[in-house]
This record gives C-alpha cells, sequence and structure tokens, in this order.
C-alpha cells in the first residue's frame, strides 16, 4: 500500500460546489452511464448522508465515493463508487477502511448496504456478512451485507 489517503466526509450543506459537482459527475458515470440505472441517482437521502470522498489533485474529478446515513436507526453504506480508471488499485477498499475507522470513532457498532450481487466478494472480502435473500433494487440485484465496526 502506498501512500495514505485523505478522505474527505462531509454533509452535502458543507461541500463546495466543486466538490459535490465532481462527486456527482462520478455517480452518474458509474450508476447511470455504466450500469443503466433509471431510478434517480440523486434522492433525499443525500441531504442527510454524510457523503465521503477523494478527488484528484487537480480537483475536477472524483476518484471514489460512498454515503454514509441512518435509516431505521441502523448505519447505512451506499452509492459507492470508483472511478473506471482508478480500479484495482485498492482504492475502494481504503475508502471502506476510512469509513469504518470514523463511524468506530462515533461508537456505531453495525454498518449496513445493500450490495450489488457482483460486488459481493469486494464485501465479503471486507469481513462483511449476508444477511437474508437476494432483491431487486433499481433492475440491478441486490443483498443485504454488514460488517461488526467492533
Amino acid at each position: 500500500m502506498g501512500k495514505k489517503l485523505n478522505f474527505t466526509f462531509k454533509h452535502v450543506d458543507e461541500m463546495t460546489g466543486r466538490e459535490f459537482f465532481c462527486v456527482e459527475r462520478l455517480r452518474t458515470d458509474s450508476f447511470v452511464t455504466e450500469q443503466k440505472i433509471t431510478l434517480p441517482e440523486l434522492d433525499d437521502i443525500d441531504l442527510k448522508a454524510i457523503q465521503v470522498y477523494l478527488l484528484n489533485k487537480h480537483k475536477n474529478n472524483a476518484l471514489a465515493t460512498c454515503r454514509v446515513f441512518q435509516a431505521n436507526g441502523k448505519w447505512m453504506l451506499g452509492r459507492v463508487a470508483v472511478a473506471k480508471k482508478m480500479r484495482g488499485q485498492h482504492i475502494g477498499a481504503d475508502m471502506m477502511h476510512a469509513v469504518h475507522t470514523f463511524l468506530r470513532q462515533k461508537d456505531v457498532n453495525y454498518l449496513y448496504c445493500h450490495a450489488q450481487l457482483q460486488a459481493k466478494p469486494f464485501y465479503v472480502h471486507l469481513n462483511y456478512h449476508v444477511k437474508g435473500d437476494t432483491f431487486d433494487e433499481g433492475g440491478v440485484q441486490h443483498i443485504l451485507m454488514y460488517k461488526n465496526l467492533q
């Protein structure tokens, strides 16, 4: 592993327009353009979620992003995306480790996610566990997974 990556953790209200633009462009590229998901990319969860991201040195593109938020008393992870040209370099895993550390500091015990079935091995590698059966979300098969952060 190379130098430590410094991921940013901010609510939408705290983000600059440029940061928001970069994050949203990556999410749109990943979920709409690549995966053809037709659900709205932005939703009301974005207004309360903590956005996690890493911008490139020119601050004109996001290299990785995700969001964490509370729903029904549980902490959830979502919208996990890594720029196509950056995949395979462990940036996604580095981002997850940063998220886990951030949440541990808030005394969070478990983190849940609706993982795309094709991403299940990524989460299993990070010690997430499957809970329940597969389900359709936006035309893509998902599985509920969770990680014990303690």
